[in-house]
């Protein structure tokens, strides 16, 4: 994977990153501490990681791409946090790290090989597919469980807030476009 494509992908990464901390920042309004714990440990179902887990999973696909792009490999694990603080702590780490990669013109390496070790299972992956096809879906995966934990506990949050990385390019149509489409 070149530097363009790389630093494509961590942007997109940060992107999604900044997307969850807005998130979040919604969840904290107007809760004390006692009550974002609890926010914390809840899950979307009793064989589902609760909140803090997710973010960590979030996180961590993060910090994986990171590391590999920096010729580095980190194992497929998820830090052990549960506090509501300690996960924001470890999202803004990871943001502000994967801000930072992003200007550094990385490029990946061809291929990837990931090892389930608890399952006793390989696969070994091109760069693209490493990307395309293992970061970025799980990434997103535990970004749509922590926005449904969050929804299902009453947090206000719509789909303007899972898309808020395009809110900002949204444009007016001029009123001759709107005229046109009605006709």
């Amino acid at each position: 994977m070149d530097k363009v494509e790389t630093k494509t992908a961590l942007e997109l990464i940060a992107s999604r990153l900044t997307t969850l901390s807005g998130v979040l920042d919604k969840a904290e309004a107007g809760q004390g501490a006692d009550a974002l714990d609890a926010l914390a440990g809840a899950r979307l179902a009793g064989d589902m990681h609760p909140l803090a887990w997710q973010v960590a999973s979030v996180c961590a696909q993060a910090q994986q791409f990171l590391d590999w792009s920096r010729g580095g490999d980190v194992p497929n694990a998820v830090a052990p946090v549960t506090s509501w603080s300690d996960a924001r702590a470890l999202l803004a780490d990871t943001r502000a790290e994967i801000t930072v990669a992003a200007a550094e013109g990385l490029s990946a390496p061809d291929a990837k090989r990931i090892t389930i070790a608890a399952m006793g299972v390989y696969v070994d992956l091109t760069d693209r597919r490493y990307r395309d096809h293992w970061i970025l879906p799980n990434l997103y995966f535990h970004l749509s469980i922590a926005y449904a934990i969050l929804r299902m506990k009453g947090v206000g949050l719509g789909k303007a807030d899972f898309m808020a990385h395009i809110i900002g390019d949204l444009r007016p149509i001029a009123a001759q476009e709107t005229e046109a489409a009605e006709a």
